[in-house]
């Protein structure tokens, strides 16, 4: 009997650490697909000179955003679904430091969007691209 038990609970322990894999993979791919809406919205903006007066918006939006990516890619979400690539969780320090690099570089976009200033937003958005391409290059499987 305990030994059924032991197998039933090893089952349902199992299936429970896979759903939360899952469900944090889903939380995950919302939160970067709403990263990468905000993106294409400031790219827009200043690429194509329109809607400026929400420049303040997107780039506070990316700003908050940032603050959570740290945290959706906890261990266990690299399912077989997630463009996740296990050097995030093989090389832990060298992720945290692109993710701070990104994290630094949205602040960077929601302050010099603040100032209104071009001279500033452009290089900001600059280092936020290369913030993002630096975790894509590294750490998610390319589209194919």
């Amino acid at each position: 009997m305990k030994s059924i038990l032991a197998v039933v609970l090893t089952l349902l322990i199992g299936h429970h650490a896979l759903a939360d894999g899952n469900a944090e993979y889903k939380y995950r791919e919302g939160v970067m697909r709403t990263v990468g809406g905000q993106m294409s919205s400031l790219a827009a903006i200043l690429r194509g000179r329109v809607h400026f007066e929400n420049l303040k918006f997107h780039a506070r939006g990316m700003a908050d955003l940032a603050e959570i990516v740290p945290h959706v890619f906890p261990e266990g979400s690299g399912v077989h679904q997630s463009e996740a690539l296990p050097a995030i969780w093989e090389q832990p320090d060298e992720f945290k430091m692109a993710v701070e690099k990104f994290v630094k570089a949205a602040k960077g976009i929601a302050t010099a969007a603040e100032g209104g200033d071009m001279s500033e937003i452009g290089p900001a958005m600059k280092s936020l691209g290369q913030a993002c391409k630096g975790c894509h290059d590294n750490y998610r499987e390319e589209d194919d």
